[in-house]
């Protein structure tokens, strides 16, 4: 599979094979994809915590669902949860890790970078300041207790999950098995630590759905959300560009596909759901 075609058939999965475990190795090729994403501020904000459904006990199980996430809880093989760790900044507050970009050549002398640069400039002015921002904002942690975090901190850590996200999403795809970015009460169960900002967590299973699940999602107009050159001015929509998305996979049919009740009602069966 190809990016364009991951990015098409990703869909949040709800029903998953229950009974089907997803190897170990794809479950390491997600969190490799992750390893390799951009980090803001070059920082290794993000953390995981891989569980298997079958590992928990019936009352840590019924401890981790919400409201919207109950039944594809049950089905779902292995939960990853997701964190940004909201002390790394600290830790990385000498500049080692931008030094060492340096020396790799990934940061260049050629746009100004330099130890000295570093030292000078990125730790006092950038690192300092995001880390002493008088603006602060009271965040959940593993801990439980809410702690207060540079407001700038706290964004540049949510930035890196996403990132995350959006990799083990694609790279779950590719992989073959399905996935759903949904709440869970992590702190409940999971013994981190107290720094660890819980992000959305993820269920990764084989699909008992189709690929399909009924077709892409609908969107707003595309012309709503892009912009060119300045705000209210739409970004113009090409249709030629988007024919070629549709033959390469990305654009699909869009939900719900006519065949969808029926197979929303065949699930609801096999697995004694109220239809």
């Amino acid at each position: 599979m190809d990016f364009k075609e991951a990015v098409g058939w990703r869909r949040s999965i709800r029903y998953f094979q229950p009974w089907r475990p997803v190897e170990r190795e794809k479950i390491q090729a997600i969190l490799e994809s992750t390893r390799l994403v951009p980090k803001p501020l070059g920082v290794d904000f993000v953390r995981s915590l891989v569980v298997y459904r079958d590992d928990l006990s019936a009352e840590d199980l019924e401890a981790l669902k919400t409201p919207t996430t109950t039944s594809q809880l049950d089905m779902a093989p292995v939960y990853i949860f997701w964190f940004a760790d909201l002390d790394a900044l600290s830790r990385a507050a000498d500049g080692a890790n931008l030094k060492a970009l340096t020396d790799v050549g990934a940061l260049p002398a050629t746009h100004g970078w330099s130890d000295e640069y570093v030292d000078g400039v990125v730790v006092p002015q950038v690192y300092r300041r995001i880390l002493e921002d008088p603006e602060v904002v009271s965040m959940p942690t593993a801990g439980g207790e809410p702690v207060n975090y540079s407001r700038s901190l706290v964004a540049a850590a949510r930035t890196a999950v996403g990132i995350a996200h959006a990799h083990a999403l694609l790279c779950a795809f590719d992989e073959g098995v399905g996935t759903q970015l949904t709440a869970l009460n992590a702190s409940r169960i999971m013994d981190v630590p107290s720094s660890w900002m819980p992000a959305s967590g993820m269920l990764v299973g084989y699909h008992a759905e189709s690929w399909e699940a009924g077709g892409q999602r609908p969107r707003e107009p595309f012309e709503d959300d892009f912009f060119e050159g300045r705000y209210g001015v739409p970004f113009h929509r090409d249709q030629a560009v988007v024919d070629e998305l549709e033959k390469a996979g990305m654009i699909q049919p869009e939900a719900p596909l006519p065949w969808r009740r029926k197979e929303i009602r065949g699930l609801a069966r096999m697995f004694g759901l109220p239809e």
